[in-house]
């Protein structure tokens, strides 16, 4: 049996406001995911630029990935997590795209289907409140705002077709 090489790599990432330290390993068609304690290990089916597929335990599982500038985007099981260096985020939100930056304009953070607008020009939110669903990909993903402010003006209805980075929402 010819034996496939392996690669270690470990990175430092913002999630949620909290830096984890992550060690993935890719062997024999394996991966293994690795933060503190914490192990997973699945096997490999298919790769591609915005998509991840993998055998856990003889279930399948669906992982889609994207980029918005240096950040990554990460949709699994129903959740979206950003990945970010430490030290550039610096107050920007975890769960949806506004945090500040930009003027406060969240943005899409992949192609897809607005489903539902949850807010009002002149509203105001809070931390974390969902201000819109956008479907990709057959998974809906929440988007929320980065911190408390007011709804400025509102760029999209549910129903609208939006592309990657497109204003969907402007914060004051």
């Amino acid at each position: 049996m010819e034996k496939r090489g392996s690669l270690r790599m470990e990175f430092e990432y913002l999630v949620d406001g909290a830096v984890r330290k992550v060690a993935v390993e890719v062997k024999d068609g394996l991966v293994r995911f690795q933060e503190g304690e914490t192990v997973f290990e699945a096997e490999i089916l298919a790769v591609s630029d915005s998509e991840l597929f993998l055998s856990v335990e003889g279930a399948g599982r669906r992982i889609l990935l994207a980029r918005d500038g240096d950040r990554r985007l990460v949709f699994h099981g129903g959740r979206e997590y950003v990945l970010e260096a430490p030290g550039k985020a610096e107050g920007a939100s975890f769960q949806g795209e506004d945090g500040g930056k930009e003027g406060g304009i969240v943005k899409a953070p992949m192609p897809g289907k607005v489903i539902k607008v949850l807010v009002a020009e002149g509203e105001p939110v809070r931390k974390n409140q969902t201000l819109l669903i956008v479907e990709a990909m057959k998974m809906e993903n929440e988007i929320k705002a980065g911190r408390e402010c007011v709804v400025r003006k509102v760029h999209v209805a549910a129903g609208d077709l939006v592309d990657a980075a497109r204003p969907l929402i402007e914060l004051e």
